[in-house]
């Protein structure tokens, strides 16, 4: 609607990170004393993933929603009192810890919910392992102990449009039933990284991070870990995530999004914020029952456009 201004609010927070100080940008909406719901966009990307949320009033009139910008990603510029440009982009598993604290504690969040996708998603384990008592739950979206394989050279070689292949990329990994113009704008959004940053951001999501032998080091009775997969994401499957959770144990729930792949948030953002609703009641108290092991858009009252498409059996049987 033409003159219609949203509520959102974009603004600059400095955050010392490995004792550089970054000016990192961050949109929020949200009642000032409501729960903080604190997020991490994907590998590559920027805030702009959250737009949907962040204007979502069901969420927003009882959570102060926060999506920002990791360094060296959207509005976040890499910071000027340091030579960034002589050496490559590589993001760690104590960087990005470090920072995702190191942001939460520059805002002043109280007891804040973290919530995280894709490599965001991968981070809940560090986070609950090594700062358990600095969140209020910790919400990881296609999760898992180990993603390998996707640090590899093409994603930043001169031989290649890496712009247009990062997002094309990311297609696949999208359930076909998504709206396509949501489906599109994520791929345009992964059409606006700098050089080497997607690839840089990937060393910590297929190197750096593997928890296959260190999940019963978290205690997720301490921090509620929620890992909460796709049905179309095959880099991170739903079993992935039921893994994940069994190996970290009590205080662990595994959650199967059905309709949805590996970028909810944007793909779909009408059926995830239906979903993430439910188990933001479940982290508050507000919700009536366990969550369920999969949960499907007829559950939260969402219609897909269009259905989705019938699955043959594997063996091609009717």
């Amino acid at each position: 609607m033409s003159g219609a201004i949203e509520e959102i609010t974009g603004r600059y927070v400095h955050v010392e990170i490995g004792g550089v100080d970054h000016r990192v940008y961050f949109e929020e909406n949200g009642p000032e004393d409501g729960i903080p719901l604190l997020c991490q966009h994907t590998a590559g990307n920027n805030c702009q993933e959250w737009r949907n949320l962040l204007t979502d009033e069901e969420i927003t009139d009882r959570f102060r929603v926060i999506a920002y910008d990791l360094p060296f990603h959207g509005k976040s510029v890499p910071p000027t009192t340091q030579r960034w440009w002589t050496e490559d982009y590589t993001l760690t598993a104590d960087r990005f810890a470090e920072t995702i604290v190191g942001i939460a504690d520059a805002l002043e969040l109280d007891d804040p919910i973290y919530m995280g996708s894709s490599m965001g998603g991968n981070v809940v384990l560090e986070l609950a392992d090594w700062y358990p008592d600095r969140f209020r739950a910790l919400i990881g979206l296609e999760c898992a102990a180990h993603s390998p394989g996707f640090y590899i050279d093409w994603l930043d070689h001169p031989h290649v449009n890496t712009t247009e292949v990062n997002a094309y990329s990311c297609w696949g990994l999208m359930a076909p039933q998504s709206p396509e113009e949501a489906r599109r704008e994520t791929m345009y959004l992964y059409e606006q990284g700098a050089t080497g940053v997607f690839k840089g951001d990937l060393y910590y999501y297929s190197v750096d991070h593997d928890y296959r032998d260190k999940l019963d080091q978290i205690d997720a009775e301490r921090c509620p870990v929620y890992v909460v997969n796709g049905e179309y994401d095959y880099l991170t499957t739903p079993d992935d995530g039921r893994e994940t959770a069994k190996g970290i144990g009590d205080g662990a729930v595994a959650v199967e999004m059905a309709k949805i792949g590996h970028f909810p948030m944007s793909e779909n953002p009408e059926l995830f914020n239906a979903y993430l609703g439910e188990i933001l009641d479940d982290i508050t108290g507000e919700r009536e029952g366990e969550l369920p092991d999969v949960i499907a858009p007829e559950d939260v009252g969402v219609e897909l456009h269009p259905p989705a498409p019938v699955r043959k059996p594997e063996g091609g049987g009717e």
